[in-house]
């Protein structure tokens, strides 16, 4: 099977490329100057003349920096922003001025400070306040919307409701329906277990021996990166799995890279759907070296697929499971890619 790892390989070769642009900037070896933050609660107080990469309970941005992606449950940008902001969180504040462009995903967004280019946000409440500034176009998708500001552009509101008591050069309103009055009743349950998860599950489970069965260097690559900062790695996934659509769908609106977008996240979507595979056979593998349990890889895995599957159908808790898992993956098989791109790049160069 030697040519499937190599196939493999390849493919990894050039769609990390071409899907992950922001997350190959974050794991290049040369991006020394990078600045990245992780814990509980973040406060950056001193000024960073270069990119910063946060994730936390709570981040605070209080100092200037040059362009900031950060992650938390709350993300507070209290101070000048030179370039672009990225963020994602329960509540995002952007409090100051913002040189390029602010992107932001969350249940609450407020924009307290002017934008230099253009808005991009997603939330249950978004609001633009008074005396605000977006130095182009806006594109918001909410529950609820405000703007109070001003829309040097367009303004593209997708919504179930807007209030507009700000300007803009153009509006164009798109009343959403309520998640709620749209949720379609289920009545395809078997006791809380519906026939298509129960297929899914199954086809994931043989998919996953096959793949362990004839390509393991690369999940036991991928389980080392796993147990290398995991908590890291987790969050790290979690960062580029939103940067990464992010900058597709920037890529995309060009027109130009739109085939290049397609592809790309049609192999993003398939690393996300793997990314459990991969996490179930760490998982296996460790309980195995716990409990000193000779087995093989297959026998590990499976022990892996049927635990971490039995985490998902918890309620509450199955979800944030079903988080970790897919960010832990994805992150994971990044780096692994990495590895093995570096590898195979250095085995050829040996051969010439």
């Amino acid at each position: 099977m030697n040519c499937i790892y190599i196939v493999l390989v390849d493919v990894m070769n050039h769609s990390s490329a071409v899907i992950v642009l922001m997350a190959l900037l974050f794991l290049s070896t040369s991006g020394e100057a990078l600045r990245t933050f992780s814990g509980d609660t973040i406060s950056i107080v001193d000024p960073v003349e270069d990119d910063i990469f946060a994730a936390g309970n709570i981040v605070n941005i209080n100092a200037p920096v040059d362009s900031a992606v950060v992650a938390g449950g709350t993300v507070n940008i209290n101070a000048p922003v030179k370039g672009d902001v990225i963020a994602a969180g329960g509540q995002v504040y952007v409090n100051s001025d913002v040189g390029g462009k602010v992107v932001a995903a969350g249940g609450t967004i407020d924009l307290r400070g002017d934008v230099g280019t253009n808005l991009v946000a997603a939330g249950g409440q978004v609001s633009i306040l008074p005396g605000r500034t977006v130095g182009r176009d806006a594109l918001i998708s909410a529950g609820n919307a405000v703007n109070s500001g001003r829309i040097n552009g367009t303004m593209t509101v997708y919504a179930s409701s807007f209030n507009n008591t700000g300007s803009a050069g153009k509006v164009n309103f798109y009343q959403t329906e309520r998640t709620e009055d749209k949720a379609p009743p289920r009545e395809d349950k078997w006791g809380g277990f519906d026939l298509f998860s129960l297929i899914s599950i199954i086809g994931y489970f043989i998919l996953g021996l096959i793949l362990v069965k004839h390509i393991p260097v690369i999940f036991r690559t991928v389980d080392e990166e796993i147990r290398t900062s995991t908590l890291l790695r987790t969050v790290l996934g979690f960062i580029i799995i939103i940067a990464s659509f992010i900058a597709l769908l920037l890529v995309a609106i060009t027109v130009v890279g739109l085939p290049i977008a397609v592809v790309s996240t049609f192999l993003v979507i398939v690393a996300l759907m793997l990314s459990g595979t991969f996490v179930a056979y760490s998982l296996g593998r460790w309980i195995c070296l716990q409990g000193k349990l000779k087995q093989g890889d297959l026998v590990c895995f499976t022990i892996g697929f049927v635990i971490l599957n039995l985490l998902f159908l918890i309620p509450y808790l199955g979800g944030l499971v079903s988080i970790v898992s897919m960010s832990l993956g994805f992150a994971a098989l990044l780096y692994a890619a990495r590895r093995l791109i570096m590898a195979s790049n250095n085995k050829a160069a040996a051969l010439e």
